[in-house]
């Protein structure tokens, strides 16, 4: 395994563990109230990218980097749904 392989592994691993640890705060409430919760963390991560110089650099980062968090989504929940729904 080359070290870049390893190390997407890992941080796979711990994502994980740390999914493993917020699931039960929010599995006792109703599906919209997770979906806001949700949401708000996502906001909150891409907000908190920023770019030292202008706005529209980081506003243009940003929207780059919440297209590639919606396309992992997408893939995510595929993943999820396998064999499901017929």
């Amino acid at each position: 395994m080359s070290d870049a392989s390893a190390a997407a592994a890992g941080f796979g691993e711990e994502a994980d563990a740390l999914l493993e640890r917020i699931m039960p705060f929010l599995a006792g409430h109703d599906p919209e109230l997770q979906g806001a919760v949700v949401t708000d963390l996502a906001a909150l991560w891409i907000a908190g990218h920023r770019v030292e110089g202008s706005r529209a650099e980081g506003d243009r980062m940003r929207g780059e980097l919440l297209e590639v968090y919606l396309q992992h989504v997408r893939e995510l929940v595929e993943m999820y749904l396998e064999g499901v729904d017929g």
